[in-house]
């Protein structure tokens, strides 16, 4: 298996200086987010693996108070499934 298929999702997190004005903040919330995004990742690299799919995502985090980590997880797995569902739509017809 090439390295395309073992990794098909490059993504990149970001977090506003704007709405967070400390570092420490900033990294704590890419922190939970690249967690979060960890523990919710294997369907979605099986489902771009099983349909030949490579992405490019960034992850940008728009809320203005630091979301507890539980709540984070559900989001992102939200994100991931209506990911699947737009690429299906985008690349299957």
């Amino acid at each position: 298996m090439d390295a395309e298929m073992l990794y098909p999702v490059q993504c990149i997190i970001s977090v506003s200086k704007r709405r967070f004005k400390k570092a420490v903040d900033r990294n704590k919330i890419k922190r939970l987010m690249r967690e979060s995004y960890r523990l919710n990742k294997s369907g979605f690299h099986q489902f771009l693996r099983q349909n030949s799919l490579e992405l490019l995502v960034a992850f940008q985090y728009v809320g203005k108070e630091e979301l507890p980590f539980e709540k984070m997880c559900v989001r992102m797995e939200t994100v991931l499934e209506r990911l699947e569902y737009e690429s299906i739509k985008a690349f299957m017809g």
